[in-house]
């Protein structure tokens, strides 16, 4: 995927909330801002066009009503867990389009004054990797061990 930026339109978003959101809606991932109550604070395009939402109908919800309940279930244990404060790793599988996709999410807890705040969220579609990770152990045999007799 590549991205054109024109110098005009970069230098009119310096210093500026639009260059965050160049920034966030041009970079290949699902990036997300979830307060303590576990809403959507700030999305980027790319995250909201994968939950066939539009951006502002993400922002201000509750993750589990943008997820869906399926989705929801499936992170719902990390979301938690770095609401308490703890960094986050993971993958899994989601239903999408009628596909299979594979996510790797990364929650970073926000903590101001030893209160979490927020979550901030870094999430990227694996699944073409996974396919190629599938597909090369379909092609190893298992080595077997010669037997005495």
């Amino acid at each position: 995927m590549q991205v054109l930026i024109d110098s005009k339109e970069l230098e009119q978003a310096k210093g500026s909330e639009s260059l965050l959101r160049l920034l966030i809606d041009s970079l290949p991932a699902f990036i997300s801002y979830i307060d303590a109550e576990q809403r959507y604070v700030l999305a980027n395009a790319l995250y909201a066009s994968f939950f066939e939402q539009p951006l502002d109908q993400v922002i201000g919800r509750y993750v589990k009503d943008v997820l869906g309940k399926e989705a929801y279930e499936k992170v719902r244990y990390h979301v938690q867990a770095a609401l308490n404060g703890q960094r986050q790793s993971y993958e899994y599988e989601l239903p999408h389009a009628g596909k299979i996709r594979w996510i790797k999410s990364i929650y970073v807890p926000n903590i101001e004054k030893a209160k979490v705040k927020g979550i901030f969220v870094l999430g990227i579609d694996i699944t073409e990797q996974k396919n190629i990770e599938q597909k090369l152990g379909d092609t190893l045999e298992p080595v077997e061990k010669p037997t005495k007799t």
